[in-house]
């Protein structure tokens, strides 16, 4: 045993007491499964106390919302992290609510393993929280607010412009990969999401992307930096009932404005256009009928609106209001 126990000792590691607080699975609980299944494997110090890495206490979540909703044990705290991921997802476990950290202490995780390069541990918490919280909630609650802190600890100095872009990487990462189980079952005319030419940033994107799924509606991901007539080609070939744009804080406003037009201009009648983003509230004189969808809020109104519109293409029941 002593001889796993040095190499992980440049991580946050977790003593027992604050494990069982945070997953709510009890010692004797946690070492009967050390002994039984072979998880969780924690670091021994020289002194022969545990210590979990960040890593095992997310998967620990997973498991205890696991039991939660039913599961024994021997099915799956034996069981690979990454078929855990796929048995909760599709059974709808993470859709369901649950109990989770509070946003500081989940920011200050975050900031750690950022601040780290910690790939493991951030992805692994952010696959966490998405399962206890829901898809919804996690966007709204983890994902908008985590965001708003990275860009505000980077303006502090805090962190350099190399964590924020590491994080955005891996939130990108887990935001694609939460999206893609869920595309199989969505219905519907997609909604064509991307980004103008010069506008080089996607996270936007793949935010909106996954609360159009989560929502019930297919989508398509054009991804950043597409011209104004490749958009609207896009549009008329997927036979899209609207096209979402993603404006980042760093978008000239005027020439965003203009290419805004330009693809309003083009598109066929009857598509809608959303414009999101930070930089989406910065923009001004912008044609009567463009939709601003600045917040989730405001992308849960454009959704249900396309459905009530849309009969026979998708049922308005089923767009999230979380």
């Amino acid at each position: 045993m002593m001889a796993n126990n040095t190499a992980k000792t440049n991580q946050k590691l977790w003593p027992m007491g604050a494990v069982t607080r945070r997953t709510g699975i009890g010692e004797h609980t946690l070492r009967a499964w050390e002994r039984r299944f072979g998880f969780p494997t924690p670091i021994r110090l020289s002194s022969g106390h545990r210590r979990f890495s960040g890593e095992q206490v997310q998967h620990l979540l997973l498991i205890a919302k696991a039991l939660e909703s039913g599961y024994r044990a021997g099915e799956i705290v034996p069981m690979p992290l990454s078929e855990l991921e796929q048995l909760l997802q599709s059974s709808g476990v993470f859709d369901q609510p649950g109990t989770s950290a509070d946003a500081e202490e989940i920011t200050s995780l975050a900031f750690d393993a950022c601040k780290r390069f910690d790939r493991d541990t951030l992805s692994a918490l952010l696959h966490s929280e998405a399962a206890v919280l829901g898809l919804p909630k996690f966007l709204r609650e983890r994902v908008a607010p985590l965001l708003d802190e990275v860009g505000d600890a980077w303006g502090r100095g805090e962190i350099e412009i190399r964590h924020e872009h590491f994080f955005s990487e891996v939130l990108e990462d887990e935001l694609r990969g939460l999206r893609t189980p869920l595309e199989a079952s969505a219905k519907g005319r997609p909604v064509v999401i991307a980004s103008l030419p010069n506008e080089l940033h996607s996270l936007g994107l793949q935010i909106a992307a996954l609360a159009i799924v989560v929502s019930g509606r297919r989508v398509r991901v054009l991804g950043p930096h597409l011209p104004v007539e490749e958009i609207v080609q896009a549009a008329i070939a997927l036979d899209a009932p609207a096209v979402g744009l993603s404006v980042s804080i760093f978008a000239e406003p005027k020439e965003t404005a203009r290419e805004i037009a330009a693809v309003w201009e083009r598109l066929p009648e009857g598509v809608g256009l959303w414009i999101g983003g930070a930089g989406s509230t910065m923009l001004k004189s912008l044609p009567a009928g463009i939709e601003i969808t600045a917040s989730l809020d405001d992308l849960d109104r454009v959704l249900v609106q396309l459905a009530e519109s849309s009969l026979g293409d998708l049922d308005a029941s089923v767009i999230s209001r979380a």
